[in-house]
């Protein structure tokens, strides 16, 4: 890129250099750059002025969402508490139960064991000295133990099991339920901090805290671009566009430096042609022709040059 600094002689152009002129206004390393907020709510600080260097991400403002803030709270509790019941659905029984449900076991074995022993013996000596009931008697009592033990056995069993394959996935889906609602909380929380989208300077301030800000009806809470370097963007009538190229030199008039123009470079142009926005004090200049916007490098050397500063620019051959 070619470039000129204040410090160097007074540049004379000959009216013969110059193949074409359009008007332009000097902008930064990046466009302007209008920063919004992606949420509904009232400003509650805005923590940058005009003219301060900000980082890419950095925050610019905060949203009043002390109501989400509570709802993270709530949701943090309610997928710690899914979290407990899947490890207690995962683990089962406690040792504790399981060791009760062995000693019921052995217990009602023990019983059905008893039971037995005497139903043979009632059952032996029914002809000689017991009555027929009695023996029946017997009889009854160890099928009811025996049934207790099997009931006993169930138990032990179900104790001692693994958990059921569908208790597993319904522990699971709730667990994932309620983090995916605590992370779409906490999405929308991020939300409430407004960030710059770039590293630059922050051009203009258009809210201020304790106003409300509309995702309906948008505007900008901060203007910001990258004016480490300067720019011209101009805009080439469609008559010239067959004098102007890329790496072309062009002189850039500004009227607070009469002294000398400054030299730049013309590096992009536009894929498509559009329509005029950057308009002389000529009051016969027609604003209806379509335009194709070219970016001119150039180097200000000591000039104090301010984004938005209309200029004339001059493409030389």
């Amino acid at each position: 890129s070619h470039t000129a600094s204040a410090s160097a002689p007074a540049v004379s152009l000959r009216p013969q250099e110059v193949v074409a002129a359009s008007e332009g206004r000097v902008e930064g390393n990046t466009e302007n750059i209008p920063v919004a907020a992606a949420i509904d709510g009232l400003i509650r600080e805005v923590r940058v002025k005009e003219g301060q260097k900000v980082q890419a991400g950095e925050v610019l403002a905060e949203i009043g969402c002390d109501d989400l803030t509570a709802q993270i709270r709530s949701l943090e509790a309610a997928a710690e508490s899914a979290r407990q019941v899947r490890t207690r659905v995962l683990r089962g029984s406690r040792d504790e139960e399981r060791r009760a449900a062995e000693r019921e076991t052995q217990a009602a074995q023990a019983l059905a064991d008893e039971a037995e022993k005497r139903s043979h013996r009632m059952n032996e000596l029914v002809k000689d000295v017991v009555a027929r009931a009695d023996a029946d008697a017997a009889e009854r009592d160890f099928h009811n133990t025996r049934a207790s033990l099997e009931a006993a056995r169930e138990r032990e069993k179900l104790a001692k099991a693994g958990p059921l394959p569908e208790e597993v996935a319904k522990a699971d889906a709730d667990v994932v339920d309620a983090e995916q609602r605590l992370r779409s909380t906490i999405a929308q929380k991020e939300k409430c901090s407004v960030k710059s989208p770039i590293s630059g300077t922050v051009l203009r301030v258009h809210m201020k805290a304790g106003e409300a800000f509309s995702t309906i009806m948008p505007k900008p809470i901060f203007t910001v671009a990258d004016v480490s370097r300067f720019r011209v963007r101009a805009e080439i009538d469609e008559r010239d566009l067959g004098s102007v190229r890329l790496g072309q030199k062009a002189a850039i008039h500004a009227e607070g430096f009469p002294d000398s123009p400054i030299i730049g470079q013309l590096t992009w142009l536009a894929a498509t042609m559009g329509r005029k926005t950057a308009l002389s004090t000529n009051p016969a200049e027609k604003t209806d022709r379509d335009i194709r916007e070219a970016l001119i490098d150039f180097d200000p050397g000591d000039r104090t040059l301010v984004v938005g500063l209309r200029v004339t620019v001059e493409f030389l051959k």
